[in-house]
């Protein structure tokens, strides 16, 4: 298995995406995206990259095609494919990786605010269970670099489900949706030490892209393959 969780440098993109952006959707030069996407295949190891159309919500997809047809409408996906690097794009967002190195099982969860307030992550489990004969004692969770509660400001109609994960500086609500997803793979089974935490927050960290911080901005990318 390798993994890895890539940077906004070392790619072909220029002005706000500069230059490693991996998204297809925001306005980048096409041609520079797929010279990016190539860099990544040298850097995971496969050719083979499966990207999701992410919509903020918890469809999850079973990938059983090492190139599949079309770009899969969901914000999770699983595989026990080999030489098959499954990706997950993120400019905030919580990139979520999961393997299972006993059945030989990975898997991508997108999990935005809306998505954690969903439960992907859960789910993505479950489905790995269900499906893949998974226990739950025995998959690794690699939870990438994201927005952290320092930074991420909310206001009061989007607070509702995640009550216990905020706190209140200079009049300003803030939310903290790592912890959020971190404490729900753990009622399901996924053990602390199998759950391994980026610090990094994205809108602190130039060295990522950063909705939040930017706006108009390109997406890094978290990648895993068996």
């Amino acid at each position: 298995m390798k993994y890895l969780f890539t940077k906004r440098s070392g790619g072909f993109s220029t002005g706000a995406y500069d230059s490693l952006n991996l998204a297809l959707h925001v306005g980048d030069n096409p041609e520079d995206v797929e010279s990016n996407r190539e860099a990544l295949a040298k850097k995971i190891g496969t050719k083979n990259l499966v990207f999701m159309e992410q919509i903020h919500k918890d469809n999850i997809e079973i990938i059983t095609n090492k190139n599949p047809t079309k770009v899969m409408t969901c914000d999770g996906m699983i595989t026990n494919l080999k030489d098959v690097a499954l990706c997950v794009m993120v400019a905030d967002c919580i990139p979520v990786l999961f393997y299972d190195s006993l059945q030989r099982v990975i898997a991508v969860a997108h999990a935005g605010r809306n998505g954690v307030y969903l439960k992907i992550a859960n789910q993505v489990i479950e489905e790995m269970i269900a499906d893949f004969d998974s226990n739950a004692e025995n998959i690794k969770v690699f939870i990438g670099p994201s927005i952290k509660s320092c930074c991420y400001e909310v206001k009061n109609d989007v607070t509702k489900g995640f009550e216990n994960y905020l706190h209140v500086e200079g009049g300003k609500i803030y939310l903290d949706i790592v912890q959020k997803c971190k404490d729900d793979i753990q009622t399901i089974g996924i053990i602390k030490e199998n759950i391994d935490i980026s610090a990094i927050c994205t809108s602190c960290d130039k060295d990522y892209f950063s909705y939040r911080r930017d706006g108009v901005t390109g997406r890094f990318c978290g990648a895993i393959r068996l």
